[in-house]
């Protein structure tokens, strides 16, 4: 036998697990660790098997929010029994400082509320809905979490006819010196410009 033999069926051994570990974790059959996020995923129709990502755009679509993932981030129930995660549209969270703060408000606005969700079918990279957030009693989710100064307006993927409410709203919070726009954060890096284009 070839004396570097063994060392050959070793390494090659050594370099198929390794091929395998990779597919699995690129697959999502494995996941890399406890930190590690996952893409959220929209439920699928029962129906076609799609994923539902179609918030009525004519009056909304009355949910109910389950729990809050981020303060532009929910799971929501539909009417019909189905859970959808949803992207509320207008505004964009902090990406490190006030970030506790801005979960926390949309916490205490959100979970377990009535909400009416208002998009066009799209949904974004992470199979969110984009929709309108509008909580029970009428107020337009985006210029109450501007207003008090969690968020940022963001105008990417929004309603061109919603975003002057809000942009007024953040407006008034940087000018009060309100929460993200006041110590310690002073509005430096508020927030993660995902394409590039700021609100």
């Amino acid at each position: 036998m070839n004396p570097g033999a063994p060392a050959r069926i070793v390494l090659g051994a050594a370099c198929l697990v390794g091929l395998i570990a990779a597919v699995a974790v690129l697959t999502g059959a494995v996941r890399v660790g406890p930190d590690t996020p996952t893409p959220p995923q929209a439920s699928p129709d029962a129906q076609t098997g799609a994923p539902v990502v179609a918030p009525d755009p004519a009056g909304g679509t009355p949910a109910t929010v389950l729990a809050v993932a981020d303060p532009v981030t929910m799971d929501v129930r539909l009417e019909d029994g189905r859970v959808l995660r949803v992207r509320a549209l207008g505004i964009q969270p902090p990406e490190r400082c006030y970030a506790d703060q801005a979960e926390q408000f949309a916490v205490r606005t959100l979970a377990g509320r009535a909400v009416t969700l208002a998009g066009d079918g799209r949904s974004d990279r992470f199979s969110r809905a984009l929709a309108w957030v509008t909580v029970s009693e009428g107020d337009d989710y985006a210029v109450l979490a501007a207003e008090a100064g969690v968020v940022s307006s963001y105008s990417v993927d929004a309603p061109p006819e919603r975003m002057p409410a809000v942009r007024a709203a953040s407006d008034r919070a940087r000018a009060a010196g309100r929460g993200l726009w006041g110590p310690p954060c002073v509005g430096a890096a508020t927030t993660a410009v995902v394409s590039g284009t700021p609100g």
